[in-house]
């Protein structure tokens, strides 16, 4: 027990020991901790305050450091100030009701302003809608006006405004019923919660005079309501006439302006008996109230136009800077691609495109397979590896290669050929298209088109190609069954009209194969089917019309000098020529 140490609160202090040759000064020490006391004062302080944004509220940021005005002790003009620049509501409600003087300094324009400007970046119309309805009540001179401190409390209003009158009162809370979140709604120019509106109000037939009469308040166009007195500030509100009046008015009178007549009345002995305001004063105060709305709308409205244009420009000016970055760099892949097809016959053809300034796309490749090849290059330029372009530059070089070995767009392989089929493909692939319309397929140069070029059976990738190009199958056909050589200036004219049958034909075609540009491509034996029925089907419509162009009653019709009724524009041969435009039906 003796031998154990002593606990720590028991031992005793040892004296600092200080160096002899040390000269101790206690005056410098003391100064030295003040000097740190006011750098760590300092900082803290720092810290407190808002940093300055620039070298102008830097230069006042410690103007008034230390300085400190209670609110309400501001002049009265800088505290309207500082309230116009409030742009919510509850804020306002928060600030103005903390004081009778600050109470004092609340405007109608002030809560009209604050409900309009609220949340105007969010979209936040809510508030907006609120002070509509309140202000449509007004318009129509069908309300007691509301006071500035009223117009806030229905704008903050929260559960129903009837007190122990409402018919949605909780009687174990002794509270009024909550208003919806999301009602913007003010029956009456009232915050009534929806069981008072509906227990609470008059339902009158949508027939009543007065439904659409100045001075009349309705509500989902055949609700009336009387008005109410505010118990804590006497103030009417709410409706100007009582419902009983204008029911006596539709029992009495039978002749519409008789009613509005004793309406009129009615509206200016209300206003006389119950309002603050005579008929004048009330009509004065009612059009500013709409004024100051209006003015209020229009700045905001202005300011969210300005504010999105000021938006747009930035994103435009991002964009442009954007797709400058992209088409420098996509330039700079397609010298590479020019360099590695430098030895490539068909060099034109494989790098043909069209470069797009105002795009973020920045190019696009005619050859479909050229920009399948270089989709994930081009999407994404910065990230690229000159590894992925060299891959890609490769697989098209080694595409249009083996195109160019086999003499391809030759077609030498079909020039030659005694079926009627391939005959057409030949004067068609030779005379209406271009080896640049082939590559644009969407088969042109895909794992089946390479597979069948392999195997020396250029035809097939040729009719693969040429399944995907739209309406070259029933060309193809209708050069097939209607040769351009068959023409003799000595023959009748329903014998020389080569052009309209065949567009007669291709008509013929598209009915027999409708399907032609679905996810499958039409086989061999697809197409031999279909040209063998199509060929059939047109030669008996191709008999039916020459029969009918060489009718002579077909002739007489042309010779007539009546033109045809109601139809502008539209000669007679142009009627006759309908026979080569059939209307498409499940029976021809």
């Amino acid at each position: 027990m003796s031998s154990s140490r002593p606990p720590r609160s028991l031992r005793k202090r040892q004296p600092a020991k200080l160096a002899d040759d040390i000269d101790f000064d206690l005056e410098t020490l003391l100064k030295e901790h003040e000097k740190d006391g006011e750098v760590k004062r300092a900082n803290r302080d720092a810290k407190k305050m808002k940093t300055a944004n620039n070298e102008e509220d830097d230069k006042y940021a410690d103007a008034f450091k230390g300085y400190d005005i209670p609110f309400d002790t501001l002049p009265a003009l800088c505290i309207e100030r500082v309230f116009a620049m409030l742009d919510s509501p509850q804020d306002l409600f928060n600030l103005a009701f903390s004081s009778k003087f600050l109470m004092s300094l609340v405007t109608p324009e002030t809560v009209i302003r604050s409900a309009v400007f609220n949340n105007l970046r969010k979209r936040d119309k809510g508030n907006r809608k609120t002070m509509s309805n309140i202000i449509g009540y007004i318009n129509n001179r069908s309300i007691h006006i509301p006071s500035a401190h009223r117009m806030l409390r229905l704008l903050n209003a929260k559960s129903c405004e009837r007190g122990d009158r409402c018919w949605g009162m909780n009687l174990n809370t002794g509270k009024a019923m909550s208003l919806h979140c999301s009602s913007t709604s003010r029956p009456f120019g009232l915050a009534l919660c929806d069981k008072c509106v509906k227990f609470g109000t008059t339902k009158v037939p949508y027939s009543h005079f007065s439904r659409f009469q100045q001075g009349v308040a309705f509500h989902q166009w055949n609700l009336l309501m009387d008005p109410q007195r505010d118990p804590n500030t006497d103030e009417m509100k709410g409706p100007l006439l009582e419902v009983l009046k204008l029911e006596q008015i539709e029992n009495t009178y039978a002749n519409n302006d008789d009613k509005k007549s004793a309406l009129e009345g009615i509206v200016q002995k209300a206003l006389a008996n119950a309002g603050k305001y005579c008929a004048v004063h009330y009509e004065e105060t009612a059009a500013a109230y709409n004024e100051m709305y209006e003015n209020a709308e229009k700045e905001a409205d202005d300011h969210v136009a300005a504010a999105l244009e000021e938006d747009q420009q930035k994103y435009r000016e991002r964009r442009e800077e954007r797709i400058a970055k992209r088409m420098t760099r996509i330039r700079t892949i397609y010298a590479s691609l020019e360099e590695i097809l430098d030895d490539c016959p068909l060099k034109d053809l494989a790098l043909d495109c069209t470069w797009l300034e105002n795009d973020e796309r920045c190019v696009k490749f005619s050859c479909h397979i050229v920009e399948q090849k270089l989709n994930n290059i081009i999407s994404a330029p910065a990230s690229a590896s000159e590894r992925s372009i060299n891959n890609a530059a490769t697989d098209i070089k080694q595409i249009f290669n083996t195109l160019n070995d086999k003499n391809f767009f030759q077609f030498s392989y079909i020039e030659s050929s005694n079926n009627r089929f391939k005959k057409g493909i030949y004067e068609y692939c030779t005379n209406e298209t271009t080896s640049l319309e082939i590559m644009c397929s969407s088969m042109a140069g895909d794992v089946h088109f390479m597979q069948a070029l392999d195997d020396d059976k250029p035809v097939k990738a040729l009719v693969r190609a040429l399944n995907r190009m739209r309406g070259a199958l029933p060309r193809i056909f209708a050069l097939s069954v209607l040769s351009s050589n068959n023409q003799d200036a000595a023959a009748d004219d329903a014998d020389n009209r080569v052009n309209d049958f065949r567009k007669l034909a291709e008509v013929v075609w598209n009915k027999k194969a409708p399907h032609q540009y679905g996810s499958e491509i039409m086989s061999f034996n697809t197409i031999k089917e279909t040209f063998n029925s199509s060929n059939i089907e047109f030669q008996t419509m191709k008999e039916n019309a020459m029969e009918y162009l060489r009718d002579d009653q077909t002739r007489r019709f042309l010779l007539r000098d009546v033109g045809v009724a109601g139809r502008e524009n539209f000669s007679r041969q142009d009627a006759i020529n309908q026979v080569f435009q059939p209307k498409t039906h499940t029976v021809w």
